[in-house]
């Protein structure tokens, strides 16, 4: 959400407001901020005059407020894709990497967008959303060979990445693959074919073992990184 130290952008705010990602509250606090930042208007003053408001309170002064700071309507559709093109979803260029790779996980990725009210869910959020993509839209669709260059390309990232890169991949992906794959009827063997090197068959294995209460994840990861 846009604060009082970084640049304010009304878009932004009617973006969010739309996919109900501010409270009433949080709303009356932008306004105030537009009008410290120079917009002006009898809806944006009755607004930033509220006390704690709950949204019943609002009536349509958050469309005559935004219209006063030079906003046409939009719809839900229209504020995800205002959300995502400002950028500021993605803290995580592993996720980017993910969207630019993979362009038939865009439908999910902006109704996970939407599901967040236009704020960002958190990496380890964005990669479950990746991992029911691999399962639903690749694996049990029969795509193999995408559901393969998955594998691959998080291979590569995690060898090449930092220690958040690779327990993104290791915690994020594996491990969530894992459990959300074992309430499946193919359970989460199968995906042990698209490993094709030690790496991630590592973190596969230690996985096996975390779940067993043998040993710690973290390890094998810090391991992995002095050996690369």
């Amino acid at each position: 959400m846009t604060g009082s130290g970084s640049k304010f952008d009304p878009a932004l705010v009617q973006a969010r407001w739309v996919l109900g990602g501010l409270s009433a509250e949080e709303l009356t606090d932008q306004a105030v901020l537009a009008l410290e930042r120079g917009f002006g208007g009898t809806a944006l003053q009755q607004l930033a005059g509220l006390v704690r408001p709950a949204q019943r309170d609002l009536g349509n002064l958050p469309e005559r407020a935004f219209a006063e700071m030079g906003l046409e309507p939009i719809d839900k559709d229209q504020a995800v894709t205002l959300v995502i093109a400002r950028g500021d979803l993605l803290i995580c260029g592993t996720i980017s990497t993910l969207l630019n790779a993979f362009p038939n996980f865009s439908q999910r990725w902006r109704r996970h967008v939407a599901s967040w009210g236009g704020k960002p869910a958190g990496s380890f959020n964005d990669m479950h959303i990746f991992v029911e993509f691999t399962l639903e839209e690749l694996y049990e669709k029969g795509n193999l060979p995408e559901t393969r260059r998955v594998f691959e390309l998080l291979e590569r990232l995690f060898v090449e990445g930092d220690q958040q890169v690779r327990d993104l991949i290791g915690l994020g992906f594996f491990e969530t693959l894992r459990n959300v794959a074992s309430w499946r009827p193919y359970g989460n063997k199968p995906f042990e074919e698209f490993m094709g090197s030690m790496s991630s068959l590592q973190v596969w294995r230690e996985i096996e073992r975390l779940w067993a209460g043998k040993s710690s994840l973290a390890g094998v990861i810090r391991a992995e990184r002095q050996r690369h």
